[in-house]
């Protein structure tokens, strides 16, 4: 399967976050505030053009969706951790964004 840029990015930076210190610590609701954080590091990554500002606003709020939804699961569920399964549910999540952006 061939991944977006924004899908090793999502991926990254939920290893990143994975393998920090604090991790294994963070709360539910600690995971939940950081959907913002979450946000605007991927506004960084993408563009859209100015007249469509709803659309990039929706599907970044699914991406961010997608990201804190890997990190809940990586921290109840340790086989979570895994590469491959990051990769496919963010990328799959990027792909219905983009379908749903579209219409």
């Amino acid at each position: 399967m061939r991944y977006s840029p924004l899908a090793i990015h999502c991926t990254s930076l939920c290893f990143d976050v994975i393998q920090s210190y604090y991790f294994d610590e963070m709360t539910v609701e600690d995971i939940k505030r950081s959907k913002a954080e979450i946000y605007l590091l991927l506004k960084g990554r993408t563009y859209m053009l100015p007249h469509q500002y709803w659309r990039e606003d929706l599907f970044l709020d699914v991406v961010a969706n997608s990201v804190v939804e890997v990190l809940y699961q990586c921290r109840h569920h340790r086989s979570k951790r895994d590469v491959d399964w990051v990769l496919n549910f963010v990328e799959r999540h990027i792909e219905l964004a983009v379908d749903r952006a579209k219409h």
